[in-house]
């Protein structure tokens, strides 16, 4: 059966261990881990994104982003501020209380991921996490083409850089 594992198969079955981990972790969060990775998407020193910026850089739909947000603003973690240039533009941002919780939650979770790879060496583990987050990125960024499999097969036929880690990935940077 080993032999017929797919992309597909493979991904999930590690998002689904990502998924029971770092629950474990950062369960009492609102929303668990959307929370987390909403707190993580605004931990920058750009600009404060926007509610559309995030909704599309995280792929979650724009109405479901308003509860998310609302529970994190009603925990003290994020605020809404309103945009000087149209008032109707909502910029959320990290709170210092915020700041300091994703600061906690993300040194237990980098913790808990380091060990989400048992069959690979640190070497390997560091390598297919540079891919991954490169091919997420090239999916998330490109053309609208999001065939991971082949930004993967390019990053490989890459002169040598596909090992780095993707940069400047959040809100189109």
């Amino acid at each position: 059966m080993a032999d017929g594992l797919d992309l597909g198969w493979s991904l999930g079955t590690l998002f689904r261990s990502w998924q029971t981990t770092v629950t474990g972790i950062v369960g009492e969060l609102p929303h668990g881990p959307r929370g987390f990775q909403l707190l993580g998407a605004l931990d920058s020193d750009r600009r404060a994104p926007t509610q559309a910026e995030l909704s599309a850089h995280l792929a979650i739909d724009r109405t479901v982003l308003t509860y998310v947000i609302d529970d994190l603003a009603a925990a003290g973690l994020v605020e809404r501020r309103t945009e000087e240039r149209d008032r109707r533009v909502r910029r959320i941002a990290l709170t210092t209380s915020g700041r300091r919780r994703l600061k906690s939650l993300r040194a237990k979770v980098d913790a808990a991921e380091s060990a989400l790879f048992p069959g690979l060496s640190p070497v390997e583990t560091v390598t297919l996490r540079a891919l991954l987050e490169r091919a997420a990125a090239g999916a998330h960024l490109g053309t609208g083409e999001h065939d991971a499999c082949r930004v993967v097969a390019d990053i490989l036929a890459d002169d040598g850089a596909g090992a780095s880690r993707a940069a400047g990935v959040a809100f189109g940077a």
